[in-house]
């Protein structure tokens, strides 16, 4: 068997962001700049997918928050895991199996997931008039999750997706980190997370709109 990497085409460049290199470069150098770090790594992040020029300032938020010594070409191996959609009993029983992972500091979890998917296109149009515009609703609507998140309260999150059926596309990855902190805390490990940023790739004021929310967060061991 070849040894020889293969690399995937970037086949979106030039339309979801920038096709030059050097121009992407910069505008990943100006959003990390404009980031202040914490004090402790994150044992944990969730960032958007990449490749969105719009989240790219979420993105930068979250992964700012990395200890840099896991940065470095070669010095670490990226382990992919694909998270279906799981039952609760099953997130919680993943939680459990990735929870001694997730208490080893040299192990950093990266949760790729994108927040409210709104519009026709997207089969999801919830709207709450009391919060105004569309997209203040959208707003509202995905930092009550952001919040529950912030709770770490895996219960909370679930019964807040019965409810409003957001289209957060990395709620079950969610789900089994929120189940494997609850998993930790049983034992006494003391964390907390926090979102950072938080846009939309536009802002909805009609039902023929569309948008995808995005946010970034970190989850640091105290």
């Amino acid at each position: 068997m070849s040894n020889r990497v293969v690399c995937r085409e970037a086949s979106h460049a030039g339309s979801w962001y920038t096709a030059s290199g050097p121009q992407l470069n910069a505008q990943l150098e100006g959003w990390l700049s404009q980031v202040q770090s914490t004090k402790r790594p994150a044992r944990a992040i969730i960032a958007p997918h990449a490749g969105y020029t719009y989240c790219g300032s979420c993105a930068a938020h979250a992964y700012k928050q990395v200890d840099p010594s896991v940065t470095h070409k070669d010095e670490f191996t990226i382990i992919p895991v694909l998270v279906g959609a799981l039952s609760e009993s099953k997130e919680q029983e993943f939680g459990n199996l990735f929870s001694k992972y997730l208490a080893d500091p040299s192990n950093l979890f990266v949760v790729s997931s994108d927040f409210c998917h709104w519009g026709q296109r997207f089969r999801y149009s919830y709207y709450d008039e009391s919060q105004g515009e569309i997209y203040r609703s959208i707003e509202h609507l995905d930092k009550m999750g952001m919040s529950i998140i912030e709770q770490l309260d895996p219960v909370s999150f679930s019964n807040y997706l019965k409810k409003y059926h957001n289209t957060i596309c990395g709620r079950h990855p969610i789900g089994v980190l929120l189940n494997a902190i609850t998993e930790l805390q049983k034992n006494g490990m003391n964390m907390s997370f926090s979102f950072l940023n938080y846009a939309q790739s536009s802002q909805c004021r009609s039902w023929q709109d569309s948008s995808v929310s995005y946010a970034a967060g970190a989850l640091t061991v105290h």
